[in-house]
């Protein structure tokens, strides 16, 4: 953070005014006479996103004075030093390896002991919601708020370590060039998807719901592929289960959330569809009902006739006379 001072002040009245264009006014009281008060905030930014190191010598009392974060989301990743921070009537205590998560409209205040020493992560909120559409397919229709206190799992913080560590190398590029550009893009996926996927939120069961239903979807695109490559031939539940790696349940389940039938019913339609096309053709002279029928799998022409008229609203001998 060498050579990114922005803001660097002995007067605790004149600190917040320095530190408002990064992160917005805040109230900040010296909690103790005796202390030695130094804010300092170090920024190096990252295009939506940005780290920050602050620093204030002495313990204080600090509290947007919108109450909460207007337009961003900031993490914090102590290094040193503790802080209270409270929300509502919960208090959350920052230690170094024990990140917080700040999110707009919470309202929160915040008490800083002396040497306690942070890196902020600022992140614009528009680029999480760009992350969550991404990642769902879906707007986000609804503020999305963390939890403030992380779970202090060495992997997590590892791959918060490695965020900052890519953020060093980005830094070090040519700030107008195209590597400096790709480097922080790929910088705010990385970040965005750590957020979402792996702390959490007021949205995360929204977030397991799109995951079922991906893992669905793919399960049946495979059925379907193997049901379609053997419309005119006999296809078990077993082979589909087979084919696609899943059980009977599974499969079922996956069909009901996708087409809400089972797979049999849907391939009895495709296989109503294909004889309504052979059917159609004008070109099969001689063709008969209880050929095209039994060459879609259905046994008893009777029944696939009556079948037929309440799908398509004519007999299959109709259909034929017309192609």
């Amino acid at each position: 953070m060498q050579g990114f001072r922005v803001a660097d002040s002995h007067d605790v009245d004149e600190s917040p005014l320095q530190t408002a264009p990064f992160f917005g006014e805040i109230r900040l009281q010296r909690l103790r006479r005796d202390d030695v008060f130094h804010g300092t905030l170090d920024c190096v930014p990252m295009g939506p996103v940005s780290f920050n190191r602050t620093r204030w010598g002495a313990r204080v009392s600090l509290q947007p004075l919108s109450e909460a974060l207007q337009g961003y989301y900031l993490i914090s990743l102590p290094t040193r030093g503790a802080a209270q921070v409270r929300q509502g009537g919960d208090l959350h205590q920052l230690v170094a390896h024990s990140p917080g998560v700040f999110s707009p409209v919470r309202a929160f205040s915040m008490e800083v002991h002396e040497g306690y020493d942070q890196l902020l992560i600022r992140v614009d909120s528009s680029l999480i919601a760009d992350a969550w559409q991404g990642l769902t397919g879906r707007p986000l229709t609804a503020p999305l708020v963390f939890d403030i206190s992380l779970p202090a799992r060495p992997p997590l913080i590892q791959a918060w370590h490695g965020i900052v560590a890519l953020a060093g190398i980005a830094s070090a590029l040519p700030l107008a060039g195209k590597a400096r550009q790709f480097a922080q893009a790929s910088l705010a996926d990385a970040l965005a998807s750590l957020l979402l996927t792996q702390h959490a939120h007021n949205q995360q069961s929204a977030l397991h719901a799109d995951a079922t239903f991906s893992a669905s979807l793919r399960v049946v695109r495979q059925a379907e592929e193997l049901m379609m490559r053997r419309l005119q031939a006999h296809v078990s539940v077993n082979e589909l289960c087979i084919e696609c790696g899943v059980s009977r349940r599974t499969l079922f389940a996956a069909f009901q959330s996708c087409h809400g039938v089972g797979p049999m019913t849907w391939l009895r339609e495709r296989r109503f569809e294909a004889a309504r096309g052979a059917l159609q053709k004008p070109s099969r002279g001689g063709i008969r009902v209880a050929d095209i029928a039994l060459e879609y799998g259905f046994t008893h022409v009777g029944d696939f006739a009556g079948a037929y008229r309440r799908k398509f609203g004519e007999a299959p001998s109709q259909t034929l006379r017309r192609g």
